[in-house]
């Protein structure tokens, strides 16, 4: 498993038309069903998981915009000793897609690899890299986190193996 953010973004760019493959493969050529398809994507995942820790990583908090609810504020504004007002008025944005958000390129909170808010951190940091759930209608999700997050590449890569996808487009 490739662990370094910055390999794991290399490595993802030089795979993206492969990875495009992949998402029509899923779509139209594998004959697996939906359900088999989560599953095995799940287990993959939850492998891939266990194999790094996600606080010594970090590549998340320095690639994301992250969305916020009215409790996360609130938990957030708690967890750094600040009026919810002042809070928002120094860290939370507007952007096109989340009307409250923060930017993590990279996120204020970071300290290193390391988030400095751990406990209070948003929902949206909580779940992602957002690993349950239907493969085949979030494959672009999936796509655009492969070049940002260890376990999404190598849950991709392996997903690739498995549906035996490797016999119809071999890497070079």
């Amino acid at each position: 498993m490739i662990e370094d953010p910055a390999e794991v973004a290399r490595q993802a760019k030089l795979r993206e038309e492969e990875n495009w493959c992949f998402r029509s493969f899923l779509k139209a050529v594998c004959g697996w069903s939906d359900a088999r398809l989560n599953r095995v994507a799940a287990q993959l995942a939850r492998e891939a998981a266990a194999q790094i820790n996600c606080t010594d990583c970090g590549a998340c908090c320095r690639e994301n915009i992250v969305p916020l609810t009215d409790e996360d504020i609130d938990r957030l504004a708690g967890g750094v000793r600040l009026p919810v007002l002042d809070f928002r008025r120094r860290h939370v944005k507007s952007f096109d897609t989340d009307p409250q958000a923060m930017d993590a390129h990279p996120c204020e909170f970071l300290d290193g690899r390391r988030c400095s808010v751990y406990e209070s951190r948003p929902q949206a940091c909580r779940d992602y890299p957002y690993l349950d759930g239907d493969v085949r209608s979030r494959m672009i999700m999936i796509l655009e986190r492969t070049g940002t997050c260890p376990i999404v590449f190598e849950q991709l890569e392996r997903l690739k193996d498995e549906t035996r996808f490797r016999r119809i487009y071999p890497r070079p």
